[in-house]
């Protein structure tokens, strides 16, 4: 699984590239509470980041930012972004610059392991679209670890993609192996139901509620959203 990790980090730096101008464009511009509105993918995922107000909170695999912006806008003490993309740090470093939470969110491009050596450091935690994207191994890890670095009572969320049968998707041609979905050579969805994640999250954590969210465009909202407590 060494080459599948290795090949989803390249595709994720890839996409969180910025060009120079870019940077000095989103540096120079002045950002407000009412733009953050719309970094959110959902209004469910911005209600969810706003109810990390007055926490320490980590934000693991933050790619461009949006939660952690949130986070420190809307009464987040501190938050940690952490992302193993490196791209994705130098684009959150630009806009925590334009909306003025610089003191705020400290930012820095991790490895896998990194995890694994924080312990005890935080009261609220925020993962989204993570754990789904890694191979399952991976990804119980990720969840592991999580529960090493947070307090007791600390207020964990996960975000996760919706439920594809693998055998719709070997159907169309994509690559299926177990939960595991490739598309172009890269995995891109580690399928599971409602029920096996919440298996994995009962290991560490107690289940507050599970909700269901949409992106922009889709007509059903079959998107996870896991609010759990350590």
């Amino acid at each position: 699984m060494d080459n599948v990790y290795k090949t989803l980090v390249e595709f994720w730096n890839k996409g969180f590239e910025l060009r120079e101008e870019d940077k000095q464009q989103i540096e120079s511009s002045a950002g407000t509470a009412d733009d953050l509105k719309g970094f959110a993918p959902s209004p469910k995922l911005f209600d969810a980041a706003c109810s990390l107000k007055g926490k320490d909170v980590l934000d693991y695999g933050c790619g461009s930012g949006w939660a952690s912006l949130i986070m420190a806008k809307f009464g987040a003490n501190k938050v940690t972004s952490v992302d193993v993309a490196p791209n994705s740090i130098e684009m959150l470093n630009s806009y925590k610059i334009a909306f003025g939470v610089d003191n705020i969110i400290d930012a820095f491009a991790i490895d896998k392991n990194w995890l694994a050596t924080q312990e005890d450091k935080y009261d609220g935690l925020f993962c989204s679209n993570v754990i789904d994207v890694v191979p399952l191994d991976m990804a119980k890890e990720i969840v592991k670890n999580a529960a090493k670095a947070v307090k007791n009572g600390a207020k964990v969320i996960f975000s996760l993609n919706y439920f594809i049968p693998t055998k719709m998707m070997e159907d169309k041609g994509h690559k299926v192996e177990g939960p595991h979905i490739y598309i172009d050579g890269v995995l891109r969805l580690t399928s599971l139901t409602d029920d096996q994640w919440a298996s994995i999250f009962k290991e560490y954590f107690k289940i507050i509620k599970l909700d269901y969210f949409a992106w922009p465009g889709e007509a059903k909202e079959a998107r996870r959203l896991f609010v759990l407590e350590k």
